[in-house]
Parts: C-alpha cells; sequence; structure tokens
C-alpha cells in the first residue's frame, strides 16, 4: 500500500511538472551586440538636437529601447563617439536635459574630428554638433554635469560655447566669454552677470 501510494503522489507531481511546462513560454534569448565598432548613419540631421525624437526611429540605434542612467556613462567611456553618440540622443528624446544634450554634441563633434562618418556626411555631422551645443545655450543655459566623483558640478555653457568655437563656428544668442577673477573665462548672454561655476575637468 505504501509503495501504491508513492507511484501515485509521484505520478501526480510529474504530471503536474509536465502541465507546467507545456503552459510556460519559451526563454527568450537576448545576444550582445559589440558597439565599439559601429559606424555612424545619418538617419536624420536633427537627431541628437532637442526636441528631434528621430533618434528612437533610426534603425542604426542600438539603443532604440532606451538606455539605463548607469549604462550611458560606461558606453561614454568605453563605447567609442558612435555609440555614446546613439546613448546620449536616445536619453535626450526621453529626458530632455542639458547634460543629455551636452554628450550628444559631443560626441558629435568627436564623429566629425575623427571622421568616422561617410565622407559626404561630415560637414553635416559639423553642422549638427555645432546645432547641438548651441541648443545647450539657448534651451539649458543653466545646466550642469559632475566631475568624476559625482559631486562637483560645473555649468555647460562655457564648454559648450567652447565647442562651437572648436568647430569653426560663432555662437549666437549675445554669448560672450567674460574673463573671471581666476583668471579663467566663462560664457554668459550679454546683460547677464557673471555666475560663479567650477570649471570643466
Amino acid at each position: 500500500m505504501r509503495t501504491t501510494r508513492s507511484h501515485w503522489t509521484g505520478r501526480a507531481a510529474l504530471l503536474s511538472l509536465g502541465a507546467l511546462s507545456a503552459c510556460a513560454e519559451p526563454p527568450e534569448y537576448v545576444y550582445g551586440e559589440r558597439v565599439t565598432d559601429l559606424a555612424f548613419t545619418l538617419c536624420d540631421p536633427e537627431m541628437g538636437i532637442h526636441p528631434s525624437r528621430a533618434a528612437l526611429a533610426c534603425e542604426a540605434n542600438p539603443f532604440g529601447r532606451g538606455v539605463g542612467a548607469e549604462t550611458k556613462w560606461r558606453v561614454e567611456t568605453s563605447g567609442g563617439p558612435v555609440a555614446a553618440f546613439y546613448a546620449w540622443a536616445t536619453v535626450l528624446a526621453a529626458e530632455p536635459t542639458g547634460e543629455h544634450q551636452f554628450y550628444a554634441a559631443s560626441n558629435l563633434a568627436r564623429i566629425y574630428r575623427g571622421a568616422l562618418a561617410d565622407q559626404d556626411d561630415l560637414e553635416t555631422v559639423r553642422e549638427m554638433a555645432i546645432a547641438a551645443f548651441q541648443t545647450v545655450l539657448d534651451t539649458f543655459p543653466e545646466s550642469v554635469s559632475y566631475d568624476a566623483t559625482g559631486t562637483v558640478a560645473f555649468r555647460l555653457a562655457t564648454p559648450a560655447y567652447r565647442g562651437i568655437v572648436d568647430l569653426g563656428a560663432v555662437p549666437t544668442g549675445g554669448w560672450v566669454l567674460v574673463a573671471t577673477a581666476d583668471a579663467g573665462e566663462q560664457a554668459v548672454r550679454i546683460g547677464q552677470t557673471v555666475p560663479v561655476e567650477a570649471e570643466a575637468p
């Protein structure tokens, strides 16, 4: 009798497991993608410039489904300029901030300087970088980023201004560089008081 009970209990357990297996969805496999060698694809000349959301529809963008708060910094550090641009353009489309705009602009400039786009697209990439830096000045003038420790904030207006100049253009909107008491320079709008800011690292 004991054997029979054991036999039926074991059989019931196996049948239950079989039923659960039959109902379970097959696992979805997610494969990693190498992003360090990405080629830049010019999907839209407004991509990565607020308020454009073109990055979300660009098939060449490996981050079209979103980018995590830590992931964007990892890609910025070691993913290369193309991957970093796609990451920042993606988070900019989802969450418009001056920091997101600034790093999208910076990576466009790196793509241009490194000739990491088709030769025919390089001038457009330069113009995109200029427009992206200008958007930091026009739309996010008081935005900040932080140093590697995450504690010291610095305003992004000055490096955005310099980014435009380094690309051979002139910032618009009344922005100028003024001398600071510590022999540095800060970008301000004409008529604006000079803010106290830490220099970018």
